[in-house]
């Protein structure tokens, strides 16, 4: 994917300083607003009240080998729309880095009464200066269709028992790398720049279910392989999440009809009675919610309340305008989506 060092950065200037601010109108639901609540600016840490927009990004699986990758004639268009480059991704995190940006743990935003399940604001306290900065990973299950395509295979520890990624090379080697994905990527950033990240957070690890998880065949359940692959995984998840790692639900199949928002209530009930069975226990329990293709139905409808009644109460979806609604019993935040498509056919959109 041929973009310069210099719209890369002329882009992320751009949608880190012009985005579009959330009417009132949009608000009028909330069930909470810090901003009309009377708070102390500084809290016993030396931290100060946040009281502007929570930024949220997502990426796919990183390209890591272009020419390997566009050489799939069959496949090589959505890998130009919908991924970035290795080379892209690790340009990027030096300007949010340069533009005060923090990460931060979603769960701060927001906390649940066990008991009623209602869903309140928490206040955001931060470093002064900073700005919240949350990442997400979609569909980080690599795929069969990745695997030998330029792409990562599955997340491995690497010889100092940190999360690395395995990959075949352009030679056909398998090897154990720190820069194959965005995880060993952004979690050796964090580690050069440990004020890039407020205790310790990195982001969310978005999963479907049907092609297992983190490059382990963990749906293949009656394979001889299946409990070799959920020993190793555990392994894995558990690391991941001692380092400021969370796990979301992805849907179980990522079924097109989500992208119509055609789907019957009897599927999706199916679909997260799939994504409970097998991808849950691994990863824990979670309340968050990554739409497949965004979507994460309206507050009205009874699909939104049957997710609701399954555990969920974070929905994100997509979107560039920074929205964010509390309602009493779920939010709704929306994700910018920086890929191939923004960076090089509607880079207009990041404009806002």
């Amino acid at each position: 994917m041929k973009t310069s060092i210099f719209t890369i950065f002329l882009i992320i200037i751009l949608f880190l300083g012009n985005i579009i601010k959330v009417s009132a109108s949009d608000i009028k639901d909330q069930i909470i607003n810090v901003g009309t609540t009377v708070l102390p600016e500084k809290n016993a840490e030396g931290n100060v009240l946040y009281k502007g927009d929570i930024y949220h990004v997502f990426f796919h699986s990183l390209i890591v080998y272009p020419k390997l990758a566009f050489s799939d004639i069959t496949r090589s268009e959505g890998y130009k729309n919908w991924m970035v480059t290795r080379d892209e991704f690790q340009k990027m995190l030096p300007e949010f880095y340069k533009n005060n940006f923090i990460l931060i743990d979603i769960n701060l935003l927001y906390e649940v009464d066990k008991t009623s399940g209602t869903v309140t604001e928490k206040a955001l306290y931060l470093p002064p200066g900073k700005k919240p900065l949350i990442i997400s990973l979609d569909d980080l299950s690599y795929y069969n269709s990745l695997v030998s395509h330029g792409f990562a295979r599955k997340l491995v520890f690497d010889q100092n028992g940190n999360i690395g990624t395995e990959i075949i090379t352009t030679n056909g080697k398998k090897e154990i790398t720190r820069d194959g994905d965005v995880v060993p990527i952004l979690d050796d950033f964090v580690a050069l720049h440990p004020d890039f990240s407020f205790n310790g957070a990195k982001g969310i690890i978005a999963l479907t279910g049907y092609h297992g998880i983190l490059g382990y065949r963990t749906n293949y359940i009656k394979s001889s392989n299946y409990l070799k692959d959920v020993q190793a995984v555990e392994k894995v998840i558990a690391k991941l999440k001692s380092t400021g790692w969370r796990f979301a639900s992805h849907s179980y199949s990522h079924d097109k009809e989500f992208s119509t928002g055609v789907i019957p209530l009897a599927k999706l009930k199916k679909d997260t009675e799939l994504w409970n069975e097998q991808v849950r226990p691994l990863v824990g329990d979670t309340d968050i919610l990554v739409g497949p293709y965004g979507q994460v139905f309206r507050p009205n409808d009874p699909r939104r309340a049957y997710l609701i009644s399954a555990g969920f109460k974070m929905f994100c979806g997509v979107g560039m305008d920074l929205y964010m609604h509390y309602f009493p019993n779920s939010i709704t935040m929306d994700r910018a989506d920086i890929d191939g498509y923004r960076l090089t056919h509607n880079a207009n959109m990041l404009k806002k």
